[in-house]
């Protein structure tokens, strides 16, 4: 599951998860965001991504490197996972990814 917001004055684009982001929810909810995202990058060049992960209890391989596309699509220090549960914490921390991705 996931559900996409945007907030113009602040310009950003917020993805809620939920549920486990395995292979293939992970290949479903990434074409879902790109669809998504190429339609706010013509309209705003400082835009803003946090993923909203508090209903997400599983992350595969597949939806850290969805995390890192995001990432890279924006600036430095405008990509966020925010509501991380302990568990997967632990995924991004030990695959370095915690303090890249900005991850709490």
């Amino acid at each position: 599951m996931v559900e996409f917001s945007f907030e113009k004055a602040t310009q950003t684009f917020t993805c809620m998860f939920g549920g486990r982001m395995d292979t293939v929810m992970s290949g479903i909810v990434s074409e879902k965001f790109k669809t998504e995202l190429s339609g706010l990058k013509s309209k705003t060049d400082m835009l803003r991504i946090v993923f909203d992960i508090r209903g997400v209890d599983y992350v595969a391989s597949s939806f850290l490197r969805l995390s890192l596309i995001a990432a890279k699509g924006v600036q430095k220090g405008n990509f966020s996972i925010i509501n991380a549960d302990p568990q997967v914490l632990k995924v991004f921390t030990i695959a370095g990814l915690s303090s890249l991705l900005n991850v709490s």
